[in-house]
């Protein structure tokens, strides 16, 4: 990941040194709608154990929005974005209690990243098709979303981490001001997060459950592409 960074830093310098271009309208507002290929959830990332601290729930293939701002710096291939996405994931599962009965669960995990991107325009673009990169920084705020038999874990300490993105992406300009893009972005989405059970004690179809009401920790980390696509409002 650090070696995509330094890539892109290296483009969008470049880009700082090459001929001014004129640009129109320096703000933009884009909706996106992204799906992201991967990401693991680890129950237990603070145990003794090494083999259960590497034990990870796999959450895959799903989808998300997202709001940016950009602002085009006036004669220059570089603009500044600032999003912040909404994403929402959940996997079921199920708690075997014997060889005849299991008992529904969920676990997933609720997200906010929050983004800076520097982005470079290559020069081969023109005024109705564009070829970009980019590549920043962000801070991700989230919680882990677990229910056993209905009953959910409240979130007892929101988790936040960091991170750095890179990414790549096309855009169609229909006209002046309004134009559609594609994206493929590789993203280093790490935060933990801390929940706990309400009550002592879950039943279900007459079967009791013990769950601990003490906090437990969890952390989420994702590693898959993340697929966007947008409609871009320029202002």
């Amino acid at each position: 990941m650090m070696g995509r960074a330094a890539v892109a830093v290296s483009f969008l310098c470049i880009g700082m040194s090459l001929p001014s271009v004129a640009q129109e309208r320096g703000f933009s507002l884009s909706v996106k709608t992204n799906f992201t290929t991967g990401s693991q959830l680890f129950p237990n990332p603070k145990s003794a154990s090494e083999i259960e601290r590497a034990q990870f729930v796999p959450i895959a293939d799903f989808f998300g929005y997202s709001v940016e701002l950009k602002y085009q710096i006036p004669e220059t291939y570089i603009s500044l974005g600032l999003s912040a996405d909404y994403i929402r994931t959940t996997k079921p599962q199920s708690i075997v209690i014997s060889p005849s009965q299991s008992i529904p669960a969920e676990d997933g995990y609720r997200v906010i990243p929050i983004e800076l991107t520097l982005y470079f325009q290559i020069p081969v673009s023109g005024p109705t098709f564009g070829i970009y990169m980019g590549g920043g920084a962000g801070a991700y705020l989230g919680n882990r979303i677990y229910s056993i038999a209905g009953v959910e874990a409240a979130t007892t300490e929101h988790g936040h981490g960091y991170g750095i993105h890179v990414l790549g992406g096309l855009s169609y300009r229909f006209t002046e001001w309004f134009s559609l893009s594609g994206e493929m972005k590789f993203r280093d989405l790490q935060f933990t997060s801390s929940n706990a059970f309400p009550v002592p004690r879950i039943i279900y179809n007459k079967t009791a459950i013990n769950v601990s009401q003490k906090p437990f920790d969890s952390e989420v980390h994702t590693d898959g592409i993340v697929f966007q696509l947008g409609v871009t409002a320029s202002f």
